[in-house]
């Protein structure tokens, strides 16, 4: 009698991906003869709704099989898989379910890009295909031509390569006329990741040393390559070679090798090879731990009693800049560690990510792992495997890391907190890390350790409630004073010749590089200038694709949109009035860049922005040229402001502090003060004192007047009185409703119906919650795409993601139009 197991019926739960933001998973029959090759995570084919699909499997068990008969069956599966497992899936599903995505779209969070499979569309030739029927055609018939292609690429051939080939218009002409024929039919198949690891064929011997010196003598006139081959393989002894290697120090060809395995004599293997994102990064750090203060002792036993006790507990290090922070966290993974557990380091930036992996590379060494965008796909794989493997146990990354395959995870370390970076603005799901990384340590019960100089509001009064412990951090290391802060009023205040800087910050300039040291410059602003204008009529030349000004690029002399990176050069005349009165105004890095080597010619300078840093590698190469005293001034945007640890500046220059103090958003403030704490944060971090200069045209905004005084509790009372007043997060929760359409009517017409459809379901299930809007959004067009908002302030937080399901689940769009929902956003322009 048969087991019970193999009469039921082998099933697997499928992650459908497709755009409609689907979050459920589907049941299919999975064939004997995939079994084998199917596991939770693999990428399989399977047919959906009239057409085949992607999708990913998330549970594999048994059904009765009448039960099973009922379903649809796998097509196919590829090689590799997602790190899919129950508790992965629960965290995919809850992503789904707080940011309004499709469960396709968080499941794929799990991976990086390149190692998740594709569905292809390919062309093949039916059987009913003769030669005949190519002499059948005119030679210059397009659909000839793609069955020549089609033969010639042995029956079938990717589309996109065909209509790449052909062109468009021939292509959709072919494709029409062939499969009317019956002579071809498209289909899908599931295309295997792209990266994979990386193999290099080595060589060893078969037989014992002294054999093959015997034998490289006996065939050294006959074979005098072979012989060469035997004798560099003897003294290698029985060590691997890489063949490439070996060969090339011979000097031989390969044929001789191949003669020498079919002989027995020798034999290959093919070893992978670890590609290394560590190869222009030094530990900068030390492997030793620091001394630490009492403050820093009393936050340490806080965190390493929850990391013994194994629940789920959270912390906020609120620390002064330059109070040692990073020590507390390398002495929290250090215990993580010794429990047996792994740990997840955060950082906003790619900028910031080689510091904080100097450090902690310096700290752990082989245990460290980091992933990021910069890193090539090649990279990226080994260093996600290595992770998975549990070959590294600790991961220092950007946002997506909080995704890492880490297993038994103990500590997530978030480093400066309260960046905008930690939010994903540009892609569906709309996720904020930090709040995934908090819903992740909960469920896997790890302890989650936030810091920043300069806490998020939301986050420090979550803390005084109670919800976070927090952790203080009153004074620098070594009892290094801050810097002092000097406000320049741009108003009234002589400029050095006339130009950006005043008379002062170009004294204090002059000053440092007499003695010898650092100084850096920050303007939040890149390009040279951010608009031109016709000074006869005021016309300001804009992106044709987005309602906003061009900015002038010095270097090329071009015009830049920094949004959709439209570029033209400057018109010699005004396009609307004729005038050669064509000028830059406004101000960026380049700019700052020339009149620096106007005043100071003997300067050596650097300048840090996103057009100077778009190689890979290059925020690490310009930080360690600043690092090396190659450069006594480092101009940068935002880039130079966060957790930067350079001993010798001792002087931080604010070019204009006002770029971010008067942007239509409430958290205008807080982030203004942020930036201007942070950058200053960089100056005096060694025994030379520091200083910064401010230059604003408003020394009386309370972030300026609050950040020169280092008081963050100061503005943090005034800012939450002020949310309260306006009930904005913390007291509510709120979501930003996007329309997109080419035509501006459209985009407000759907803005319009998903504010009153909201609005309807606040009514009819008595939400406590409003809508703001519908208005043009401040940055009206964007990429050809006009934009109207509404905004969603929700008093009820846990109510937010269901009711926008409910509201604006199955709402139909325009063509060419979109709906965008931004939960938790960080900006609303």
């Amino acid at each position: 009698m048969e087991s019970v197991s193999r009469l039921q019926q082998p099933v697997v739960d499928v992650v459908v991906d497709l755009p409609a933001a689907l979050q459920e998973v589907f049941t299919y029959v999975l064939p004997r003869a995939l079994e084998p090759k199917v596991q939770v995570g693999s990428c399989v084919l399977v047919p959906f709704s009239g057409q085949e699909v992607l999708g990913y499997v998330a549970r594999r068990y048994l059904m009765d099989p009448r039960e099973a008969g009922k379903l649809k069956q796998v097509i196919d599966v590829v090689e590799g898989s997602l790190p899919l497992d129950e508790n992965r899936l629960a965290l995919a599903e809850w992503l789904a379910q707080e940011y309004r995505c499709g469960l396709a779209a968080a499941v794929r969070l799990l991976a990086p890009t390149e190692m998740v499979a594709k569905v292809q569309r390919v062309l093949c030739l039916t059987p009913q295909v003769q030669q005949q029927e190519l002499w059948e055609l005119s030679p210059n018939a397009p659909e000839r031509r793609l069955l020549e292609l089609l033969q010639s690429a042995g029956g079938q051939l990717p589309e996109a390569t065909a209509k790449a080939q052909l062109g468009a218009t021939l292509f959709n002409t072919a494709i029409y006329r062939l499969k009317r024929r019956g002579l071809v039919e498209q289909k899908n198949v599931l295309a295997a990741a792209t990266a994979r690891a990386r193999v290099l064929r080595h060589v060893r011997l078969n037989i014992p040393p002294e054999q093959a010196e015997n034998l490289a003598e006996a065939c050294a006139s006959r074979a005098p390559a072979q012989a060469a081959l035997l004798r560099a393989l003897a003294v290698a002894q029985e060590e691997m070679l890489p063949m490439a290697e070996l060969l090339r120090q011979v000097g031989v060809s390969a044929s001789a090798l191949k003669s020498l395995q079919m002989r027995g004599v020798v034999d290959f293997a093919d070893v992978p090879v670890y590609r290394s994102p560590f190869g222009k990064i030094s530990p900068s750090g030390t492997d030793a731990p620091l001394q630490v203060t009492p403050d820093q002792e009393r936050c340490l036993s806080a965190i390493g009693q929850a990391i013994e006790s194994g629940e789920h507990r959270s912390f906020l290090l609120f620390g002064v800049t330059g109070s040692g922070k990073t020590e507390v966290y390398l002495r929290a993974v250090s215990q993580a560690l010794s429990r047996g557990r792994s740990a997840l380091i955060l950082v906003p930036e790619i900028a910031l990510a080689a510091q904080v992996v100097e450090a902690v590379k310096a700290r752990f060494g082989n245990l460290v792992a980091v992933l990021h965008s910069a890193l090539s796909a090649g990279e990226r794989f080994d260093e996600w495997r290595r992770a998975r493997e549990q070959r590294a146990r600790v991961v220092v990354g950007a946002r997506s890391a909080v995704f890492a395959p880490l297993e038994n995870l103990g500590l997530i370390v978030i480093d400066e907190e309260h960046e905008g970076a930690y939010k994903q603005q540009e892609h569906v799901p709309r996720y904020h890390a930090r709040t995934v990384a908090l819903e992740r340590a909960r469920r896997e019960r790890a302890v989650l350790l936030m810091g920043s100089a300069t806490p998020s509001v939301e986050m420090f009064y979550e803390a005084q409630q109670g919800i976070h412990t927090l952790l203080h951090l009153p004074t620098r290391v070594e009892g290094r004073p801050l810097p002092a802060v000097h406000v320049v009023d741009m108003r009234d205040s002589p400029r050095a010749r006339g130009g950006v800087f005043s008379q002062q910050m170009a004294q204090a300039i002059a000053e440092r590089l007499r003695r010898g040291e650092q100084v850096i410059l920050f303007l939040n602003r890149r390009a040279y200038a951010s608009f031109v204008m016709c000074r006869k009529c005021g016309y300001v030349v804009k992106c044709h694709r987005c309602e906003v000004s061009l900015s002038y690029h010095k270097v090329d002399h071009s015009l830049r949109c920094h949004h959709c990176d439209y570029r033209r050069s400057v018109p010699e005349k005004c396009p609307s009035c004729g005038a050669v009165q064509i000028y830059p105004f406004g101000l960026g890095t380049q700019r700052v860049e020339e009149e620096v080597q106007q005043l100071f010619p003997e300067a050596r300078l650097l300048r840090m922005d996103r057009d100077t840093t778009t190689r890979k590698g290059a925020h690490h190469v310009l930080l360690a040229r600043f690092r090396a005293h190659e450069a006594d001034v480092l101009i940068g945007t935002q880039m130079v402001a966060k957790g930067l640890d350079f001993p010798d500046v001792t002087l931080v220059g604010v070019v204009s502090a006002d770029t971010a103090l008067h942007i239509p958003d409430f958290r205008a403030g807080e982030r203004a003060f942020q930036l201007l704490t942070q950058v200053a944060g960089r100056a005096g971090r060694a025994h030379q004192p520091g200083e910064v200069v401010v230059q604003t045209f408003n020394p009386e905004h309370e972030a300026v007047q609050t950040a020169a005084t280092h008081d963050y509790l100061q503005f943090y009372e005034r800012e939450i009185a002020h949310r309260e007043e306006l009930r904005y997060p913390p007291f509510s929760r709120l979501a930003n409703i996007l329309a997109t359409h080419p035509e501006e009517a459209k985009a407000e017409e759907m803005s319009r119906r998903a504010a009153d459809r909201i609005r309807d379901v606040i009514q009819s299930e008595h939400i406590e919650a409003e809508v703001l809007g519908p208005v043009q959004a401040p940055i009206a067009r964007l990429r050809g795409l006009w934009r109207w908002h509404c905004l969603v302030k929700c008093y009820q937080p846990k109510a937010l993601p269901d009711l926008l399901h409910c509201a604006l689940g199955g709402m139909s769009y325009p063509q060419g139009g979109a709906l965008q929902v931004d939960i938790d956003p960080y900006s609303v322009l």
